[in-house]
């Protein structure tokens, strides 16, 4: 029974500098990693907004294309793709609609070797920047 009764308070003991390290460790792991090197590896700030719809000149030409009489519909977007940004002219009669998605250097997804179903597959909508039918 003795032998028993010393087990016991080793086992106690174990346990006892277990949880301590536990206690210890858990605060000090969660505070390892501050919300300024979180802020690192997020996204960045769109490089697409609504003045870049009056200002930067391709994206100005594009959007006069759409403006014409009797177009139709057009949704102007910004999608997040692979940490990317992309501004979208989306008009249901268009034949040919991945030569309408740029990212921020004005290139087609095509031009960046992106499918088209692959891009609205896993992109995620960030805003709309014009609704309008013309």
């Amino acid at each position: 029974m003795k032998a028993f009764t010393s087990f016991d308070a080793w086992y106690n003991v174990l346990v006892m500098r277990l949880v301590a390290l536990v206690v210890i460790g858990l605060p000090l792991i969660g505070g390892s990693c501050t919300k300024a090197e979180i802020k690192e590896y997020e996204i960045g700030e769109s490089c697409f907004t609504k003045e870049s719809l009056e200002t930067v000149p391709w994206v100005k030409d594009q959007l006069a294309f759409f403006q014409v009489p009797k177009q139709g519909p057009l949704r102007v977007a910004v999608y997040q793709y692979r940490d990317e940004y992309y501004l979208a002219f989306e008009n249901p009669s268009l034949s040919s609609p991945m030569s309408y998605i740029f990212n921020c250097d004005g290139k087609t997804i095509g031009e960046v070797s992106i499918h088209y179903n692959e891009f609205y597959g896993q992109n995620k909508l960030m805003t709309v920047l014009l609704e309008a039918k013309y």
